[in-house]
């Protein structure tokens, strides 16, 4: 407001889709109904959509439910209404805040700055949540190890005034980990599996209509959250400072994909990038993701607990250039692939201080 005339740069962050799921209750009673058939088919429906649309190769695979999540069969059907309630609030929750971000485009656009304006749009949290969930009207409940059944959780809700306290201030609600699951379609896992797509995977627009020509071709790129600096840096002209009030930066780990912008179908440039968290880990380079689940898949569901050791992890072996969804190991048919990128990982992990491997779930056991 002081200086109109130099340039600006906003971070609008919602705290949408992360938990707890609030929002006014016209908005999730849009989506009432819209998930009566359960995550199973909603995942189905998603597919087939992405493939219409064009977002997904045409041969890319629908990857298999994990073990830990039940299927929607399973689900007792008094509990259905509860569950599927859960997610009406989520998906109001996620559009209120795409409407809100809306808010912030027409302003531009009021204000004759939309052309020149650079604008990314990544929608998500880390991939769709787990949280170790089976829905809940407190995650509080689950954060603080308090243990209790959803006959327990439905029956207080009662007390409560029923469903529709959901997404109020009453109530701490969270969906059920497999919405988290089939939000993450078509790719395997979710968030806090960061060895795999679905945990680390998420949409990006990004429009600035004086320099980028509109299309609707995904870019296949593959780009991690840390480019988006260098991006930026590139589009605008800015040369990153070596120090900054005396103290000398880091090197800026990402490679900008502004090459990206006018063409659809360029070279990928980003050769490397690891993931780590709660000891699932992953590692791409040129093409090839391997992936190590760690002692859970989430922290709740401890697998070895105190007596993981991660190299005794079996590592997984994808080719994304032909396995959009991550959906066939190839890890033994590779072995020398293998050998290759967990070596690399080990040398990224060692560069980026994620030693020890796993520390965050150890902490977790013993606070």
């Amino acid at each position: 407001a002081y200086t109109p005339d130099k340039p600006f740069f906003i971070y609008f962050a919602p705290g949408a889709g992360h938990g707890p799921h609030h929002v006014a209750k016209a908005w999730a009673d849009k989506y009432k109904g819209k998930f009566d058939g359960g995550w199973d088919k909603m995942r189905e429906e998603v597919f087939a959509r992405q493939k219409a649309m064009g977002w997904i190769p045409a041969d890319a695979e629908l990857t298999q439910r994990p073990a830990f999540i039940p299927a929607w069969s399973d689900i007792p059907e008094n509990q259905h209404a509860f569950q599927t309630r859960l997610m009406e609030l989520y998906a109001g929750f996620v559009e209120h805040a795409d409407t809100e971000a809306g808010r912030v485009i027409d302003e531009l656009e009021r204000q004759g700055l939309r052309d020149n304006t650079i604008v990314f749009y990544l929608v998500g949290d880390n991939g769709a949540a787990t949280a170790g969930q089976n829905g809940s009207i407190s995650e509080l409940i689950f954060q603080n190890k308090i243990k209790s059944t959803i006959e327990q959780q439905m029956q207080t809700l009662d007390e409560l005034g029923g469903l529709d306290v959901l997404g109020s201030a009453k109530t701490d609600n969270i969906y059920h980990a497999g919405w988290g699951w089939a939000g993450n379609t078509p790719f395997q896992y979710m968030k806090q599996v960061a060895s795999h797509l679905g945990g680390t995977r998420n949409p990006m627009a990004v429009s600035w209509p004086a320099k980028i020509r509109h299309d609707t071709t995904p870019r296949s790129q593959f780009t991690h959250v840390n480019d988006v600096v260098p991006t930026i840096y590139e589009a605008i002209g800015i040369t990153p400072p070596e120090s900054v009030d005396g103290f000398k930066q880091d090197q800026l780990d990402g490679t900008s994909f502004a090459y990206t912008f006018n063409a659809p179908q360029a070279e990928p440039r980003k050769d490397t990038q690891y993931f780590e968290i709660f000891g699932n880990r992953a590692i791409y380079h040129d093409g090839w993701l391997a992936s190590a689940l760690g002692p859970s898949l989430v922290p709740e569901h401890a697998r070895q607990g105190e007596h993981w050791d991660p190299a005794g992890d079996t590592w997984e072996l994808y080719d994304l250039r032909n396995d959009f969804s991550q959906a066939d190991n190839i890890a033994a048919a590779n072995p020398q692939k293998v050998t290759e990128l967990t070596a690399l990982f080990m040398k990224e992990a060692e560069a980026n201080k994620a030693f020890p491997i796993g520390g965050s779930f150890w902490y977790a056991l013993r606070p």
